[in-house]
């Protein structure tokens, strides 16, 4: 692969998410939803002392990355739709980056698709928690 091509911006910025979508399936996986041994408490329910819409998301991913849909469905409901999110995600990162490394010079339009595509999916994924 040419530096030159992984020297763009977007490519930068592609590479940054996966890493990033990488780092929470790895978080994911270590701490376990049985052992309820997450670092990171909901930050919403600490402060109400009430539940919120996101309450149990990292206990549900945990759970995913498990392959116990049923379970993960059980700490969030919104849980498989959002890590679905992340994964997709996830894979669109490499893709957008072949597709720039192979077609450089017809970057404006991969960029508008992934754009497009991206916000469509975060609304659909994530309608349930920001509504």
């Amino acid at each position: 692969m040419d530096i030159k091509h992984l020297k763009h911006p977007y490519q930068i910025i592609n590479l940054t998410f996966a890493g990033i979508f990488l780092l929470i399936f790895i978080y994911s996986g270590i701490f376990s939803a049985e052992k309820n041994n997450h670092p990171i408490p909901s930050a919403c329910e600490k402060f109400t002392g009430e539940p919120c819409k996101s309450t149990g998301l990292s206990r549900s991913f945990s759970e995913i990355v498990r392959f116990n849909f049923q379970r993960a469905q059980n700490y969030n409901q919104y849980g498989i739709k959002i890590f679905s999110f992340f994964l997709i995600e996830f894979l669109l990162r490499f893709i957008i980056s072949f597709l720039i490394y192979k077609r450089s010079k017809q970057i404006k339009p991969i960029i508008f698709f992934d754009a497009v595509f991206s916000t469509t999916l975060y609304i659909y994924c994530f309608w349930g928690l920001i509504t």
